[in-house]
C-alpha cells in the first residue's frame, strides 16, 4: 500500500499561492520545481496554470461541497474555550460558545488542532520551594551512574478492593502532557484494602511487609526497620537506604533505630524520582488484569504478595537504569514534574 501523502498537498491554494504559481511558471520554472518550492502536489500546480492559460483567471471556483458549519469566529472560540477549560466536554464547549453545530462538529474542530481528550496525569502538587529543592537535589547527583546501584529504595503502598470508575478527561495537544492545567492532583481515601511496605535493590528485593494498622513510628520500627531493613542493609555492601519524608520515617525513634545505616536525603513530594513507585504500578496492573479479581482483603493481600515475588529482577534493574534520565528531566523542568 503506498504511503499517504501529506495533507498539505491536498489543501486549496490561497490567492497568493496561485499568484506565485503563475509568476514562477512565467519565469520558466517547471511544474515539479514549483511544487517543491510551494510544498504542493504537482497536479495542483499544473491545474492552476492550465486554468490561468485557458480562462485568464486563477480564482477558485465556488465549491460544490457542503460548507463548514462553524464560522472562523466560532472556530477560534471553540479552541480558546477548550484550552482555558481543559475538563469541559464537547456539550459544555458548545453551550459556552453558543454555536448551533452538533457536539460531533465541536469535537471535529478540536481534532483539527490536535486537542484530544486524554486522561490527566496524576500528580502531587508542587510549590516553588519544592521545585527548587528537587532541582538542587538532582543537580547534586547529576553525575551519578553506578552509584545508584548501591541505593535501596523503599516505600509503602496501598492497594484497594475494586477500582474507581471515575474518569475525567482533559483536552491537550502533543507535548502538553505535563502542563499544570493538564494534571490531576491525586488523593487517597479510606477504602478497604491492604497497605504494604517493600524495598528494592539492584540485585534483590526485601520481603513484603503487610502493615495491619495505621503506620506510626513505633510500628515502623517494630515491623519494618528491626526485622527487615537492618538485616537487608547488612547484606548489601556499601548500601544506602532511601525512604521518603513521611512522619513515621523521620520520627526520632525511627532515626535512632537506623543509626549506623547510611541514609539518602530525599526531597519532599518526589515519588517520580523513586523507581519503586513503578514497582507498585506493575503490581497494580497485575491486580487489574488478574483473572480472579479479589473480593476480600485476605485474597487481595495474597495477590499483592504473589505479584511482588513474580516481578523479574531484570525489570527492577531497568528501572534503576532510568535514574539518570529522571534527574535530567527534573533539572530541565526546573524541579517540576518529570513524567516518570
Amino acid at each position: 500500500m503506498p504511503l499517504r501523502r501529506r495533507r498539505s498537498h491536498y489543501e486549496q491554494l490561497t490567492e497568493f499561492g496561485r499568484g506565485r504559481v503563475i509568476g514562477l511558471r512565467e519565469g520558466g520554472f517547471s511544474f515539479r520545481d514549483i511544487a517543491e518550492r510551494l510544498g504542493r502536489n504537482v497536479s495542483t500546480v499544473h491545474d492552476c496554470w492550465v486554468r490561468w492559460s485557458r480562462d485568464g483567471t486563477a480564482s477558485r471556483r465556488p465549491g460544490s461541497g457542503r460548507p463548514r458549519g462553524t464560522t472562523e469566529r466560532e472556530y477560534r472560540r471553540i479552541r480558546r474555550t477548550a484550552v482555558s477549560h481543559r475538563t469541559a466536554s464537547a456539550a459544555e464547549i458548545r453551550a459556552a460558545v453558543g454555536t448551533t453545530v452538533t457536539q460531533g462538529t465541536v469535537r471535529n474542530r478540536l481534532l483539527d488542532v490536535q486537542l484530544r481528550a486524554r486522561r490527566p496525569v496524576a500528580c502531587i502538587p508542587l510549590t516553588p520551594r519544592h521545585c527548587r529543592l528537587r532541582r538542587q537535589w538532582c543537580q547534586a547527583r547529576a553525575q551519578w551512574r553506578a552509584e545508584w546501584r548501591s541505593v535501596v529504595f523503599s516505600d509503602e503502598s496501598r492497594f484497594c478492593l475494586g477500582a474507581s470508575d471515575g474518569r475525567v478527561l482533559i483536552r491537550r495537544r502533543p507535548g502538553e502532557r505535563l502542563q499544570p492545567n493538564c494534571l490531576r492532583p491525586r488523593h487517597t481515601g479510606p477504602t478497604p484494602g491492604v497497605m504494604v511496605w517493600g524495598a528494592i535493590s539492584y540485585d534483590s528485593r526485601s520481603t513484603l511487609v503487610v502493615i495491619p494498622n495505621t503506620l506510626n513510628a513505633n510500628l515502623y520500627v517494630s515491623l519494618v526497620i528491626q526485622p527487615v531493613v537492618l538485616p537487608f542493609m547488612s547484606s548489601i555492601q556499601g548500601g544506602i537506604f532511601q525512604q521518603d519524608n513521611a512522619r513515621p520515617h523521620t520520627a526520632a525513634v525511627s532515626q535512632r533505630a537506623l543509626q549506623g545505616v547510611d541514609i539518602l536525603p530525599w526531597p519532599a513530594r518526589s515519588p517520580d524520582l523513586s523507581p519503586i513507585e513503578h514497582v507498585w504500578d506493575i503490581i497494580g496492573r497485575q491486580l487489574q488484569h488478574h483473572p480472579l479479581p479479589a473480593q476480600t482483603v485476605p485474597v487481595l493481600t495474597a495477590q499483592v504478595q504473589q505479584a511482588w515475588n513474580s516481578i523479574p529482577q531484570s525489570d527492577i534493574r531497568h528501572l534503576y537504569d532510568t535514574m539518570h534520565a529522571r534527574l535530567q528531566a527534573c533539572i530541565q523542568n526546573s524541579g517540576g514534574y518529570t513524567g516518570y
